[in-house]
């Protein structure tokens, strides 16, 4: 008589063996319970385990060691010819066929997990259990996972993923198992930037013409979203005006030793403007004298300051920011913080009206308190042939600390775009016209400056 096979019954009886073998047995004491949380995307379908048989290769007498595998004490040639193995196959949805159906799979997958640790950031944040202390760590562990995963890819984007919807999205923030998640993520997260970083000694990665490198764009991308978010804590307005594709100049006010300014006012245009551009900063020519400076600015997007420079990239539809100021603005002393000195701008300023890019004066404010510099070492830098070597309260008094920038509260002012389309491309051979503009610029960047540091109640709170 032949024995009736229930599939059904024999998983039943399977997975109550793997509970009682791991403590997991079911009780009859109430579970504990947890504050209530809204629908989480639902995770992908489990696994499934079928029996698949494959052949065995090995000889006889030599025992396959694949976990799993029940094979017989008394192993006979004819015992080994086939052994039942335990596949897992996914049955969720199908793997793309097509390089560029991966690409949309990877970016849907992306987006989705990056909605939902957003979605559970802003909770956390308003939530009011517990401390205040561990709810803030929570969040800001959020958010910087939440930005890493523009530049993970498959399979650590797929272990990430998975370990916040088992772990993360669908726990309390005071429950262990949330952190134990969070480790797995970060762990995760740190192995493949050391993967990354790996490939890049190896010389695997690409540039621009210009010797941008989108991969080390993104990689310190989470860096300036920390000093723009939480050390400058930056409020950048006007925004809309910046238009979302298209060449534009941007014209600013140059401050603070150290180009942080640049920095912040791309980091501005990347995190908080809709369609998220990329700003070509043109930097002073000094800087390309110092050891490494050429290339390390280069890799992150920036551009010596040559008016063939500027042409060549408002022609390729850039959006390129200008310091107008140059070094006599970056290296002001103290007492002579926002007021503009030396802001010639006309050979840019020609540019735009040959190609018709609107013109928009950029106000910052706070970066002339990063460094205060209260004296210029002439002789020191002549020597290392700088145009000025800054002293300031901290620095080189504290060695390499006196260069960490003070936290002070930044604003950064996006005015209202100049139409240059209105003068025509003839007005770029009009030396009066150029001078006009360059006039409106400089005045109204100065009237931003005296606005905005006339409101502040605090060097280091702003407004």
């Amino acid at each position: 008589m032949t024995d009736q096979h229930d599939p059904a019954a024999e998983d039943a009886a399977e997975t109550l063996a793997a509970q009682e073998r791991s403590g997991d047995t079911p009780s009859d004491a109430p579970a504990k319970p947890k504050r209530a949380r809204r629908a989480r995307p639902a995770a992908p379908a489990a696994p499934v385990e079928v029996s698949a048989v494959v052949p065995a290769e090995n000889h006889v007498g030599e025992v396959a060691a694949t976990p799993g595998v029940a094979v017989p004490s008394e192993a006979t040639p004819a015992a080994m010819a086939e052994v039942a193995v335990e596949i897992p196959i996914e049955t969720a949805a199908p793997l793309p066929e097509t390089p560029a159906a991966a690409a949309d799979h990877v970016a849907a997958l992306r987006a989705e997990t990056a909605a939902a640790v957003q979605e559970l950031e802003v909770e956390i944040r308003n939530h009011t259990a517990g401390p205040d202390e561990t709810r803030t760590m929570a969040a800001e562990v959020l958010r910087l996972i939440r930005e890493n995963l523009e530049r993970l890819r498959p399979p650590a984007l797929d272990n990430v993923v998975a370990a916040l919807r088992q772990n993360v999205l669908n726990s309390d923030y005071l429950d262990p198992d949330f952190w134990r998640g969070i480790g797995m993520v970060l762990q995760y997260q740190v192995t493949e930037l050391t993967a990354l970083v790996q490939r890049r000694l190896r010389g695997e990665f690409a540039i621009d013409s210009y010797g941008m490198d989108a991969e080390l764009i993104e990689l310190v991308r989470p860096f300036a979203g920390f000093l723009y978010r939480s050390w400058w804590r930056v409020t950048a307005e006007g925004l809309d005006g910046v238009p979302g594709d298209g060449p534009a100049l941007l014209l600013a006010n140059h401050s603070g030793v150290l180009p942080w300014d640049s920095a912040m006012i791309a980091t501005a245009v990347l995190e908080e403007h809709p369609s998220a551009r990329l700003v070509r900063t043109l930097h002073v020519p000094w800087l390309a004298m110092v050891p490494g400076a050429a290339p390390a600015l280069a890799a992150f997007g920036q551009v010596q300051a040559l008016p063939e420079n500027a042409a060549r990239l408002l022609d390729e539809g850039q959006l390129v920011c200008v310091f107008p100021e140059g070094a006599q603005g970056a290296g002001k002393l103290f007492w002579n913080r926002y007021r503009l000195t030396g802001f010639e701008a006309g050979e840019y300023i020609r540019l735009a009206l040959r190609v018709g890019a609107p013109i928009i004066p950029v106000a910052v404010v706070g970066a002339e308190e990063i460094y205060p510099m209260i004296a210029n070492a002439r002789p020191i830098a002549q020597l290392l042939n700088l145009p000025y070597f800054p002293l300031t309260p901290l620095f080189p008094w504290l060695g390499l600390l006196g260069m960490v920038p003070l936290p002070s509260k930044w604003s950064i002012v996006f005015d209202a775009p100049i139409d240059t389309g209105a003068y025509g491309a003839d007005a770029a051979d009009n030396p009066d016209v150029i001078a006009r503009i360059n006039d409106q610029v400089r005045l109204r960047i100065q009237e931003l400056l005296d606005e905005y540091t006339a409101e502040r109640r605090s060097v280091f709170f702003g407004r």
